[in-house]
């Protein structure tokens, strides 16, 4: 019987020279995701504009030995200053928005131009792919002996789309009886 506390030690020993981090441990789980705290990272997350931010959540059902991952996507934007449009007029805006579930995420920015100390050259580069945290996790939970579910989010989208799908169908079958018949 593998606990979330045993889990959550093993993913952050993984974790260790990584921009992820541990969080939020509760008895039945914890959350990965970039560790903002630390400078390089909080640098390139608040300092250069980055308007989106990753977590894997993760339960362990201690009883059948089982976890599961949902994968949180949150963006914010944010605009504050002179409307350009027509009359100059003062505007704050800001949305934001939230995918969860088995969310797969793929992103790079590379920014050229002058950096604090004046000089030219790439003053953002990175590169983001979900699937990295995700290893972090499932490598320490195979290693454990834990297996993974399907979290409950991707679940229900499965299954609507898996009813959707079974709706087409059917209208499509009564679609060719009705051309049959009329036919």
């Amino acid at each position: 019987m593998v606990t979330a506390a045993e889990l959550a030690a093993e993913v952050r020993r993984a974790t260790a020279n990584t921009p992820y981090m541990v969080a939020d441990e509760t008895p039945t789980g914890f959350t990965v995701q970039i560790d903002i705290v630390d400078q390089q990272w909080s640098t390139l997350m608040k300092r250069k504009s980055l308007e989106s931010s990753f977590q894997h959540l993760v339960t362990v059902d201690a009883a059948s030995d089982t976890y599961t991952v949902t994968d949180r996507q949150t963006t914010v934007t944010w605009e504050a200053g002179l409307d350009a449009g027509g009359v100059p007029r003062p505007v704050l805006r800001a949305s934001k928005s939230v995918q969860q579930g088995m969310v797969v995420s793929k992103s790079f920015r590379k920014e050229v131009g002058m950096d604090d100390d004046g000089n030219v050259g790439a003053v953002v580069g990175y590169s983001f792919d979900s699937s990295e945290g995700k290893r972090l996790i499932d490598g320490p939970a195979q290693h454990l002996g834990l297996t993974k579910k399907m979290n409950s989010t991707a679940k229900v989208g499965l299954t609507v789309a898996a009813v959707a799908v079974g709706g087409l169908l059917i209208g499509l079958v009564v679609l060719l009886i009705v051309l049959a018949v009329v036919l």
